[in-house]
């Protein structure tokens, strides 16, 4: 009777054992550090294992191995007594395989979250009992592991980055019911990590840029002229940028232009946009020029660029809202080709269709199938327009005319 009784118990720890091994590292990390950050005492004795993973699988894993042995040991003793050989062999193998690893693995791991704190205090009660054998186990293991290349110490964080994106996805839910605003950059953090720098750049036909043979006098009327903060300095061409310029440094009286001139970084068009901003801050620079896979400049990316993908347009420092959409007479408008569409259409109450562009630009040459000629006037949607400035490659300033029944209110 004795020696059935310890039977049932070892297999029973084999089970419990196996179970909770399966369910340690099936556990979701994340609720396990919102259990943390609500102070819940169980998960104050989990968390050691959880830095110290190896800690738990060790006691696992010598717990499930000295009770598999003691159940077979002894279920081999006492089955004899009334199976034959073959018979006992194979009902020891059937219950080890059952009861010792499929039944308890399938279990654990469906219910891991809901038995994991329940968990906490027989393990730490067995990892101390089995410490000595443990500390052994380990101190072999290192030795292995620096034969192979390796360290012990070398763990993986308890926080991967597919963990952080998981958390961001089911908070972003709950964060937009009650802040749009939360809601909106969360959509930005996990659009930002599969965006390119290609697709957040300032093209290169839109590059507004300066030789560095340019006088200061070319620079402030530069300057004046686009509003800009930044500008890229070009020997010979695009192809050729050297550095940029920023205008507060006029301040410091340079004699040149290559005296204020600094140096600026180059990026690969394919480089992720997330990767990019902490390069820009691992760095301490907002601009860089995006190179395409021949070696060509394909456009200029800033910091600004990188945080309108999380924010939606912001201002520059100095930046005048009406240069977007100037009024100029009734009715009339003074509209930047690259204004967006929603944009537009929410300011001037109007209702330009959405199409596969995203400006006033984009809209115009996919109706028009060609780049306007400059002064040209047409009417689309309604909507009169007429070319003020355009080059051979692209739109720039375009005057609006809306019939009096649209004029925004």
């Amino acid at each position: 009777m004795v020696l059935l009784i310890i039977i049932s118990i070892s297999l029973i720890l084999s089970f419990f054992f196996s179970g909770s091994e399966t369910a340690f590292v099936s556990v979701n990390k994340v609720r396990v550090e919102v259990w943390r950050r609500q102070k819940d005492k169980t998960v104050r004795l989990l968390m050691p294992f959880l830095a110290h993973p190896e800690r738990f699988l060790y006691t696992t894993l010598i717990g499930n191995n000295i009770f598999n042995v003691t159940f077979a040991s002894l279920a081999t003793i006492y089955l004899n007594e009334f199976l034959d050989q073959e018979l006992t062999w194979i009902t020891i193998v059937i219950l080890s395989l059952m009861i010792g690893e499929i039944i308890p693995k399938t279990l654990f791991r469906s219910l891991a979250d809901w038995l994991i704190r329940r968990l906490t205090y027989p393990m730490h009660f067995f990892y101390v009992l089995f410490l000595p054998l443990i500390r052994v186990i380990s101190w072999i293991s290192g030795i292995l592991l620096k034969l192979f290349g390796h360290h012990s110490d070398e763990l993986k964080p308890f926080f991967s980055e597919k963990d952080v994106e998981i958390l961001l996805n089911e908070s972003q839910a709950i964060v937009q019911k009650s802040d749009p605003l939360g809601g909106e950059v969360l959509s930005g953090i996990l659009a930002l990590k599969a965006l390119k720098v290609r697709d957040a750049m300032i093209p290169r036909t839109e590059i507004v840029a300066i030789p560095e043979s340019a006088s200061l006098e070319e620079l402030i009327v530069l300057f004046e002229e686009y509003e800009f903060t930044k500008v890229p300095v070009y020997r010979d061409n695009l192809d050729n940028i050297i550095g940029y310029v920023v205008l507060k440094d006029l301040l410091l009286e340079p004699a040149t232009l290559k005296d204020m001139m600094r140096s600026i970084s180059f990026v690969p068009d394919t480089k992720r946009c997330s990767d990019l901003l902490s390069e820009f801050r691992a760095r301490n620079t907002n601009i860089a020029v995006v190179i395409d896979e021949y070696g060509g400049t394909a456009g200029l990316i800033t910091t600004e660029d990188l945080v309108e993908e999380l924010f939606g347009e912001i201002e520059d420092e100095y930046d005048d809202v009406e240069t977007w959409i100037r009024p100029i007479a009734p009715h009339a408008f003074r509209v930047n080709a690259r204004v967006e569409i929603e944009y537009l259409n929410q300011e001037l109450g109007i209702t330009i269709p959405a199409g596969e562009y995203d400006t006033l630009a984009g809209f115009i040459l996919n109706s028009l199938g060609r780049i306007p000629r400059r002064e040209e006037t047409f009417t689309l949607n309604r909507l009169t327009f007429t070319i003020i400035s355009a080059s051979r490659f692209k739109l720039e300033s375009i005057l609006l005319q809306l019939p009096p029944a649209e004029e925004a209110e």
